[in-house]
């Protein structure tokens, strides 16, 4: 045999070069095998996250944790918030709507006032020092009323008047201490008063000096 023949009859050969020159074969994955393994492994306990075994390269078995279904999420609903309970408005409260009926029988003019305001006292020196008024206003200090916040609410919301001070002529606001002050001013505040106040109203003049 010459030596051409022999080279060819070696590479053919298992045992020869041929086989030593293969490369690695990597053996075809038991599918089968590897589900049976799947299937005996015990259950995730409480609290444990499920994994489950991948392949890389055909060799090496790495586990990874295995994606909820959307069946094991459970939605986490917000309970729904409890209203907080209010207290009744002003108006909705018969008690304070009968005690400000019962202020506004005392005169045709009342003054809704506070004791330590200097606006609302600069609206009582002009109507009970500088006027004489019959009948005279009737003066609610709110500070010292029992139901004096509440009665100031009521006011805010039916004049539209949220501050002190506040002069009601038959139930109608004619302002706070400036508009008194400029109605004095321009010599209309008897007008003003007799127009709003009407019959209800018998006198509204000017004190001399000397009354003063």
């Amino acid at each position: 045999m010459d030596a051409h023949a022999a080279a060819k009859d070696s590479a053919s050969d298992d045992t020869g070069l041929f086989r030593k020159l293969q490369p690695n074969r990597v053996p075809p994955v038991d599918r089968e095998a590897l589900l049976k393994v799947n299937q005996d492994k015990p259950a995730a306990q409480d609290g444990e996250q499920e994994t489950e075994e991948i392949s890389i390269a055909g060799r090496t078995k790495m586990h990874v944790p295995k994606p909820k279904s959307s069946a094991a999420v459970v939605e986490q609903k917000e309970e729904p918030k409890k209203e907080e309970e209010k207290e009744p408005e002003p108006e909705d409260d018969p008690e304070i709507r009968d005690e400000l009926n019962g202020i506004l029988k005392m005169s045709p003019i009342i003054v809704f006032s506070k004791s330590y305001c200097p606006y609302s006292a600069k609206a009582k020196n002009i109507l009970l020092e500088k006027y004489n008024i019959v009948p005279a206003p009737f003066v609610v200090e709110l500070d010292l009323h029992p139901l004096g916040q509440k009665l100031q609410l009521l006011l805010a919301r039916n004049t539209g008047r949220k501050t002190v001070p506040n002069i009601l002529v038959n139930g109608r606001s004619i302002g706070g201490g400036d508009d008194i002050a400029a109605l004095d001013q321009e010599q209309q505040l008897g007008a003003k008063l007799k127009l709003y106040g009407g019959k209800r109203i018998m006198e509204v003049t000017p004190k001399t000096a000397k009354e003063a």
